[in-house]
């Protein structure tokens, strides 16, 4: 009958493991299927049929985890080569909450924290993005309106700085902009979720550069950060203390997070590019290289960086005849000041942080296109529930970077900074041979680094 989930039939409803089984497997096998396994798409087509036409259908609605695993599988299945209108017509018909879209789209910030059916926490996310399927689907604009208002309200109410999500489940509540440092918080799934659904709007609005930093801060401060060696993955993205390495909901359990992290790195190629008909657009700065085809005809491009540990992109074009096509390069919501790009050494064009500069013209096989992209520190004084009355609190970010600073001898003073913050930076002095590290006033006992980089030492990311 088509069935394929390692949960008996009425199993799969009841409570959110059988969502979280029917959600994970439906992306697995939609990526297996367009990396060309060919049973893959056959079998997806099958289950979908008998759920479909369930008779536990009724019974589900948003109880026990459907609502936010429940509803995604059942959109991205539609989007598929074996699509059919009825996994649209489930999806409106059992998962659509009006009464919440509504509240989405007039920023309503109840509809996050007090989400009623469920623990209130970063699993909301992956129940915003099917909204933009439903959107892509039908047209409808209502949905479009719910989707742009669940983002903006995760934004400005509960993201930290570096980009994780200070939401997260369990019996605690999170008001909009608590930021607790202390309570469970920045868990990985909802970094990842956060990382697809602004996927979708970039995908959707290619020139607005805010959803690809969002991106960018996701990978960097939590996902490469919340990877430890080859020993596993952490829970939380703690920010002051000790990172979640040993307590909690570690590195020995088939967690949501290890799971979730574990898809995103293999989605990693997916953010460094993305093809348009007539050209692409350079998101993200890594050592890569990408085959694309637009109407225009087919070509190629390198990036040689080592950033974020050097400023320093080129891009290499590869072509076999000259093809006119447009390459459009981000420059950061971060970069410090207007950044200038080069193609074969000459200025063609410059733009200002947050947008994409177009070079429109007829590439020849070995175009260098060189930039250089303008780093700088940055302070961000801490709001939220763990005010400390007797001192302020700082974070320091460098480009996309959170910076840590680390008690590398593990001594017992506290992390707190011999400057003020409005001296932070002049004071700042680099470590040789360890790049992105610094010191303060000559103590070597402390470090700022990237937070990405910090293991086992006691830390803070707010001192």
């Amino acid at each position: 009958d088509g069935y394929i989930m390692a949960y008996p039939k009425n199993k799969i409803f009841a409570g959110e493991y059988g969502a979280y089984t029917r959600s994970w497997v439906t992306h697995g096998l939609i990526e297996a299927g367009y990396a060309g396994n060919q049973k893959a798409f056959p079998l997806l087509r099958g289950f979908y049929d008998w759920f479909n036409t369930s008779c536990y259908l009724p019974e589900m609605l948003r109880h026990a985890g459907q609502g936010s695993q429940g509803i995604i599988p059942s959109t991205r299945m539609y989007f598929t080569p074996v699509g059919k209108p009825k996994d649209i017509e489930v999806v409106q018909r059992y998962f659509q909450e009006n009464y919440w879209m509504e509240q989405m789209a007039k920023r309503e910030e109840k509809a996050i924290w007090l989400y009623p059916y469920d623990r209130p926490h970063n699993y909301l996310i992956t129940a915003i993005e099917p909204y933009l399927d439903l959107y892509r689907a039908t047209g409808a604009k209502k949905y479009l309106d719910a989707a742009s208002g669940g983002w903006e309200l995760y934004h400005n109410d509960w993201e930290h700085i570096g980009g994780s999500i200070a939401i997260c489940e369990g019996t605690d509540l999170y008001p909009p902009k608590s930021y607790y440092l202390h309570h469970s918080t920045g868990e990985l799934c909802g970094s990842v979720f956060w990382a697809f659904l602004n996927q979708r709007f970039h995908l959707l609005n290619p020139e607005e550069e805010k959803y690809v930093n969002e991106i960018e801060k996701s990978i960097y401060n939590n996902l490469i950060a919340n990877q430890v060696g080859s020993t596993g993955i952490c829970y939380h993205a703690v920010l002051d203390g000790h990172k979640d390495l040993h307590n909690d909901q570690p590195l020995s359990m088939s967690t949501c997070c290890e799971g979730q992290g574990t898809r995103m790195i293999g989605a990693l190629p997916e953010f460094i590019y993305s093809v348009a008909d007539d050209g692409i657009y350079v998101d993200l700065f890594v050592p890569s290289s990408i085959k694309f085809s637009t109407k225009e005809g087919d070509m190629s491009l390198k990036m040689v960086t080592q950033f974020p540990y050097d400023k320093k992109v080129q891009l290499i074009v590869n072509t076999d005849r000259p093809v006119n096509s447009k390459i459009r390069i981000r420059i950061p919501s971060w970069a410090a000041r207007e950044m200038f790009v080069q193609v074969n050494g000459k200025k063609i064009v410059s733009g200002k942080p947050g947008t994409y500069v177009t070079l429109s013209m007829q590439w020849k096989n070995d175009d260098v296109i060189t930039f250089t992209l303008p780093m700088d520190f940055k302070t961000t004084k801490y709001t939220g529930e763990d005010i400390d009355p007797k001192h302020d609190r700082y974070a320091l970010e460098y480009g996309p970077l959170l910076m840590a600073w680390v008690s590398i001898k593990d001594t017992k003073e506290k992390l707190t900074l011999p400057v003020t913050a409005d001296k932070l930076v002049k004071n700042l002095k680099a470590v040789p041979g360890k790049p992105l590290h610094f010191i303060l006033n000559g103590n070597t006992d402390f470090e700022y680094m990237p937070y990405l980089e910090v293991k086992e030492e006691p830390f803070t990311c707010f001192p």
